[in-house]
């Protein structure tokens, strides 16, 4: 493996506060990503989430800005389009685009702040390379092969891929040569050699969990038993099945030079998808997620399996290409339902808010109590009605959890 040095990446936690840890959804002092809660990042599609969506499209293809988009804008308006493309990891790509336009049309303390962002990418990029490499090759001196999952493999679809933030590393291992069924046939060994090393696993004894986590050298790595959330949506324990069969893995080079192991692109054409599907049932989806959709349609294509076919999640990713057609300039064919669309879209807009509005705090345990009552019921729902999650299920692991931290109820979070 390379040894990778720039931008000082040789300490993980000089991308954080000096003596800190990364917490459990990694978030930089000015960009956050991947995290089930996420704060909303905009109120409408108004005119800076124009320009944002007009720059992401430009960046993704390599095609000129089209500059009737900006006609008109003020310094509030980018200073949204900043605020956004923070809040959904995207800032990189909305830089680079932005050296299309004519010299003085973003304000110079707009452009500084999203240099200082493109930067921290770049490091926490570097530092991840550095991280998947060490322990692959940490796990292959055990006969055991690491496949690593969108993060900084899944990078390499972007035209630059530092710009795509990584929050976490997502692994899953197998027995060299071996294809699992069901979930990893490794999991339990890497699990038991992190823990050996002095490291708290996270989730390590849960059989019906998909991944236990652990903090690596101040990076967050997810080692996954198996892939989605087979546990919760009834119809994903056959999308799981064919993960495995297609999961196919392939070497890739990183930007730095580390070799690494990544899933097929048919893997990818469902695993992606799924992910970004998830969010949007669970909360939690942003623009990021259109975003890496849009790489990966736009360099394979849409090809869905068999397994897919019929199900809520193939009617989630038809009408997810469609808006990457609309919005990110990608131009794949698929079946198209427009009120579905503008729903994901708006949801993908304005996503549920980690912490509950000052409002609400204003008013006291019980208006925080009510609040959060309500949240429950909406996106339990949304659970139930796309993702085949049962009632029973919900509420029964949601009773489970405030049994176990009951003033949870009353926080504002």
């Amino acid at each position: 493996m390379n040894d990778i040095t720039p931008l000082s990446i040789q300490n993980p936690q000089q991308v954080t506060k000096p003596g800190a840890t990364v917490p459990r959804r990694y978030i930089t002092s000015v960009n956050g990503v991947d995290k089930l809660e996420k704060t909303g990042n905009t109120d409408a599609i108004d005119k800076p989430t124009k320009m944002l969506l007009e720059l992401l499209k430009s960046s993704l293809n390599d095609t000129p800005v089209n500059e009737e988009v900006f006609k008109g804008a003020n310094y509030s308006d980018w200073a949204a389009l900043l605020k956004v493309s923070q809040e959904s990891s995207v800032s990189g790509m909305a830089l680079d685009a932005t050296e299309k336009l004519p010299g003085g049309t973003v304000p110079k303390d707009v452009e500084m702040k999203m240099v200082r962002i493109q930067k921290e990418s770049a490091a926490r990029h570097a530092q991840q390379e550095k991280i998947i490499g060490e322990i692959s090759e940490m796990f292959a001196k055990k006969g055991i092969e690491t496949i690593q999952m969108k993060g900084v493999g899944f990078s390499m679809e972007y035209p630059e891929p530092t710009n795509r933030f990584g929050g976490d590393i997502d692994i899953f291992t197998r027995k060299k040569g071996t294809q699992t069924i069901g979930h990893s046939n490794t999991y339990e060994t890497v699990d038991n050699m992190i823990t050996d090393m002095g490291i708290k696993v996270e989730d390590k004894d849960l059989k019906k969990n998909k991944h236990s986590e652990f903090e690596y050298k101040g990076v967050r790595i997810e080692n996954h038993r198996y892939f989605i959330n087979k546990e919760r949506i009834p119809e994903a324990g056959i999308l799981d099945e064919f993960l495995h069969k297609s999961i196919n893995p392939r070497e890739k080079v990183l930007p730095h030079g580390t070799k690494i192991l990544v899933p097929s692109k048919e893997f990818n054409s469902v695993f992606i998808a799924h992910h970004a599907f998830q969010h949007y049932v669970f909360g939690g989806i942003d623009i990021h997620h259109l975003t890496d959709w849009a790489a990966h349609i736009k360099n394979n294509g849409l090809t869905l399996p068999d397994e897919v076919k019929g199900t809520k999640f193939e009617k989630f990713t038809n009408a997810f290409t469609n808006l990457s057609n609309r919005y990110l300039g990608t131009n794949v064919k698929a079946p198209e339902d427009k009120k579905f669309e503008d729903e994901i879209f708006n949801t993908l807009l304005h996503p549920e808010k980690a912490e509950t509005p000052k409002e609400v705090r204003d008013g006291g345990p019980l208006k925080v109590l009510s609040y959060k009552m309500t949240r429950f019921i909406k996106n339990s729902k949304r659970a139930h009605e796309y993702a085949g999650d049962s009632y029973t299920g919900i509420f029964r692991r949601a009773l489970e959890r405030k049994i176990k931290k009951p003033m949870e109820l009353f926080r504002y979070k």
